[in-house]
């Protein structure tokens, strides 16, 4: 059961726009007791409520013609799930064997955010940043117990921080409006109160993509074609029984657009991804400690009709 209430308010004076939040949050999870004491599959039965007050403050100015700021600070929570909470077995999308912790508390989080946007005619700029404080952060850890050939993992929880930031360019040089460029660097690092690494951190990422927007007579409208790189950056900033996982740039391409066949018309969207075939692991992916790479290249047609 999930009990939600909030409100929300903006004030706003020339250049300046202030805007506070408040909410409260009641969470109440109940079950009942599973299998024998010890045994895979079992959990005891479960009552608990889970309860927090948040709140917001978010204030955003105009800096001339061109630039925006914004600045906000606000709080939140999780509560823990189920499988966080219940978990006694093996799961088959990792395999690994999973034990869920029935007295985890709730996620309690203060994080604060910076934003600089700039748009001049045919380019605009954006630069964000924040700091993230959690609580009784969730994670899983190993246990150093196997169980029929499959290693444990534990839910666990620690105090922890997570900071970063992402920024980005996008140009669209005049008079050649049909074409844009975008560019995007993006980084976070997530770290336990006492500075170990967290585990499950996404490595830093930088995409570029061109993109082209056309007409083809009168059968297709609002026509494009993509191509993006990808370069994801070796992450050796790994908890203590996570492995380092090497770098990797992949090659995408994209083509679609409101194609109109007398009175039939649809959208169409044929992407083809990771084209060079290249193989990679992601860092996130948990099948890689069993050596299984992402997925190599891959098509994907889309067509959508409207009736």
């Amino acid at each position: 059961m999930i009990l939600v209430f909030f409100g929300t308010g903006n004030y706003e004076w020339k250049s300046n726009v202030l805007q506070v939040g408040l909410r409260f949050d009641n969470r109440k999870i109940s079950s009942d007791a599973r299998g024998a004491a010890g045994e895979e599959g079992s959990f005891e039965a479960l009552d608990k409520s889970y309860k927090s007050y948040n709140a917001a403050l978010g204030y955003k100015r105009n800096l001339g013609n061109n630039f925006l700021l914004r600045l906000n600070i606000a709080s939140g929570f999780r509560a823990p799930n189920l499988a966080e909470l219940t978990s006694n077995g093996v799961h088959e999308g990792t395999n690994r064997y999973e034990k869920g912790n029935p007295n985890l508390k709730t996620e309690q989080n203060v994080q604060t955010d910076v934003n600089l946007e700039c748009k001049i005619s045919h380019i605009e700029f954006f630069v964000n940043g924040f700091y993230n404080h959690v609580n009784n952060y969730i994670f899983t850890s190993p246990t150093g117990e196997v169980i029929d050939n499959n290693n444990v993992f534990e839910y666990i929880q620690n105090d922890a921080k997570l900071y970063g930031g992402e920024i980005g360019l996008h140009f669209h040089p005049h008079p050649l409006d049909w074409l844009h460029y975008e560019t995007s660097f993006e980084t976070v690092m997530g770290k336990k109160q006492e500075g170990d690494y967290l585990p499950l951190i996404p490595a830093n990422n930088w995409n570029n993509t061109i993109r082209t927007e056309f007409k083809i007579k009168n059968w297709m409208e609002e026509g494009f074609a993509t191509l993006n790189v990808s370069t994801t950056f070796t992450q050796d900033n790994i908890s203590g029984f996570e492995t380092k996982t090497n770098g990797y740039t992949l090659l995408n391409l994209g083509f679609g657009g409101k194609v109109k066949l007398g009175k039939m018309a649809f959208d169409l969207n044929l992407n083809a991804n990771n084209l060079l075939d290249k193989e990679y692991t992601a860092h996130l992916s948990r099948l890689k400690t069993d050596g299984i790479p992402n997925i190599g290249r891959n098509i994907v047609l889309g067509l959508n009709f409207n009736l």
